[in-house]
């Protein structure tokens, strides 16, 4: 495993050409995957679309969109054998300042309930638990029938 820090990747635009490699990160991150067509719908849109790049090529990415003052994540992932090396951090913070510069003012996601990483990251972002989604989630890896999903938000700041 190659050590990936704020030094040695960076961040950009994702194109059509990195689908596939989106794709596979998502397919391995999460039970219920969007599917090529989703990914290509947020591009179409305007959405926001980020990439992280590493040495070998796409290691994470970042979907938000924006409507007015408000920003909403939509996915954030890091492929697996690059976890826990800043590259989460890193999407974050240039999904953070292109929001925030693009007039955003508050950030909107929502989590699985299971996700304690992911939630302790968010938190960790300034965000907070703002409400909760009752069996909103198909079932997941835990075998739960259905799963809540939290809602979380906070102020963007630059």
């Amino acid at each position: 495993m190659r050590h990936l820090s704020f030094s040695t990747a960076t961040i950009e635009l994702l194109h059509i050409d990195d689908l596939p490699a989106v794709l596979d990160i998502e397919r391995r991150s999460n039970s219920h995957p969007w599917t090529e067509r989703n990914f290509q719908d947020a591009l179409t849109s305007g959405y926001l679309c980020l990439v992280a790049r590493g040495e070998t090529g796409v290691c994470g990415f970042a979907i938000a969109r924006l409507l007015l003052d408000e920003a909403e994540l939509l996915l954030i992932a890091v492929s697996p054998e690059c976890r826990r090396q800043g590259v989460a951090a890193l999407l974050w913070n240039e999904m953070s300042e292109r929001l925030h510069n693009n007039g955003a003012r508050v950030l909107h996601l929502e989590v699985r309930e299971s996700n304690a990483s992911a939630q302790a990251f968010y938190v960790s972002r300034g965000l907070a638990q703002s409400g909760r989604r009752k069996r909103y989630y198909p079932s997941g890896a835990h075998g739960a029938e259905r799963e809540d999903a939290i809602l979380m938000q906070g102020a963007m700041s630059q």
